[in-house]
């Protein structure tokens, strides 16, 4: 039975650099990225995953081999855990997007029911990814972690929040929630953790205890 889900973002892409939306398109990993998703599977491993479940995209679906090389462990995936469909607006420049009032709160995540054209609101990402986290509590594992993407977590954590405005769930790059996993649901005290600086921390607390 299912006790801890862990939900994750993906390594950093090519285009989260050039701040670009990338939404159903995909980009690959940088170095940076790598490195960041070898730091996310140390963290879980540290948690004991015994399964990832990722998005369907390449950019995800990399990050999540590469953390469940690290634990050890299987991976599928759910395509209901993709990134929100930007529409029109897909590959095209968040500052530049953000200049347009028209667009701000597509951009930003403040208005959980705005769309572009094309595009899906976040109330709509936030069903699909809740019924794939629903899914997953029926696999026969403790624990699970998920890899996904930034809107997509903001549309969950907003949801889960009862929130009018979800730009405050935003997640770096491999930032991850532990989810509560309840009868009637999930819920999340803290997110967006870096494993980097928890490996960090964890590493000052060695050296001072020496």
């Amino acid at each position: 039975m299912l006790e801890h889900l862990i939900v994750c973002r993906h390594g950093e892409t090519v285009w989260n650099i050039e701040r670009r939306a990338p939404g159903r398109a995909d980009s690959p990993l940088t170095d940076a990225g790598i490195a960041q998703a070898r730091s996310l599977g140390r963290a879980l491993a540290a948690r004991g995953i015994e399964h990832v479940v990722s998005s369907t995209l390449g950019r995800a679906l990399h990050t999540a081999e590469i953390v469940a090389d690290i634990a050890g462990c299987t991976v599928s995936v759910d395509e209901r855990l993709v990134e929100r469909s930007f529409g029109e607006l897909e590959g095209q420049n968040f500052d530049q997007m953000a200049l347009d009032p028209m667009w701000t709160a597509v951009v930003r995540c403040t208005d959980p029911d705005a769309t572009a054209p094309g595009s899906e609101s976040l109330r709509e990402v936030a069903a699909r990814v809740l019924a794939a986290l629903h899914d997953a509590r029926a696999l026969p594992y403790r624990t699970v972690a998920v890899i996904t993407h930034g809107q997509s977590i903001s549309a969950l954590l907003g949801t889960l929040h009862a929130s009018s405005d979800f730009s405050a769930f935003r997640h770096g790059n491999c930032g991850y929630t532990p989810l509560h996993v309840q009868e009637g649901g999930f819920t999340a005290d803290a997110w967006n953790i870096d494993p980097l600086a928890v490996a960090e921390a964890e590493t000052s607390l060695v050296t001072d205890q020496k």
